[in-house]
């Protein structure tokens, strides 16, 4: 038979299979399955997402989904976790000196399992609701099924459900959004409810605050160079504790470099 063996057939022709045509469906189809078993054979790779990472439940019980395990040491190499764009820590239950270090499950983890947990982004957790003004969460010691709430905390509490039970349903963001600051007690300083930075008139002091006043960036070869402009601000009172003098003082730029490397 003649002509090209991988024409098509019209609708009502016979179907008449030529040897050459036949072969390369074979040819075809072995290339695809020895593909499929050599991407089968290289390490799955994950897309770079720094907001979730893998967590192994060292707990020895079940943390359910939105769960939260604190993170401790990482099972996956830095040298190894930057080849396979994937980061990977072993989770235990929180405790006091975990405050900030945690993650939240979005996978039910069995004992023993490597499940995705967020570190970063919106994510429901339920919290308890320490003081109805709350506005922010972080670990509670002991507990792998909730968040406790406070003044302070690595998690900006988005919505939390109207009800009267001490635990529960909530939206919250991480890290907190927005500056933190810690002020001597005996400064003077203090914020009020609407976050606004207020003076005791009765304190006669001088304070010091460094104010960022400017973020810029560039590349440099294959360097990101990041720095920061910064102003120290002096208030000075006199003993009635009236402001008697206000200045702003440039400082050296802080700079931090960091190295770029080329994506696979």
């Amino acid at each position: 038979m003649g002509g090209d063996s991988l024409r098509k057939v019209k609708s009502g022709d016979p179907l008449t299979i030529p040897a050459a045509a036949y072969n390369a469906f074979v040819d075809a189809a072995i290339d695809l399955r020895q593909r499929q078993h050599e991407e089968s054979r290289e390490p799955q790779r994950l897309r770079r997402d720094n907001d979730v990472i893998l967590v192994l439940n060292s707990t020895g019980s079940t943390v359910n989904r939105f769960g939260v395990l604190a993170i401790t040491d990482p099972i996956i190499a830095p040298t190894d976790a930057l080849e396979l764009e994937r980061i990977a820590f072993t989770g235990v239950v929180p405790a006091a000196e975990h405050t900030g270090k945690f993650a939240i499950l979005l996978e039910t983890a069995a004992p023993g399992a490597i499940v995705r947990a967020a570190m970063g982004g919106v994510v429901p957790v339920k919290v308890g609701l320490l003081q109805p003004d709350d506005e922010f969460a972080d670990v509670a010691p002991g507990q792998t099924g909730w968040l406790n709430s406070g003044d302070s905390g690595a998690a900006q509490i988005l919505w939390v459900e109207s009800s009267l039970v001490p635990v529960r349903q909530a939206i919250v963001r991480l890290p907190a959004g927005g500056a933190s600051a810690c002020l001597a007690s005996n400064s003077g300083l203090a914020f009020d409810a609407n976050g606004c930075l207020k003076i005791d008139t009765t304190v006669n002091s001088t304070v010091q605050l460094t104010l960022v006043t400017g973020v810029t960036h560039a590349i440099v070869g294959n360097v990101l160079r990041i720095t920061a402009q910064r102003s120290i601000i002096t208030l000075s009172r006199n003993v009635a504790g009236v402001v008697i003098g206000v200045g702003a003082t440039p400082t050296t730029d802080q700079t931090s470099d960091v190295n770029l490397e080329s994506c696979p």
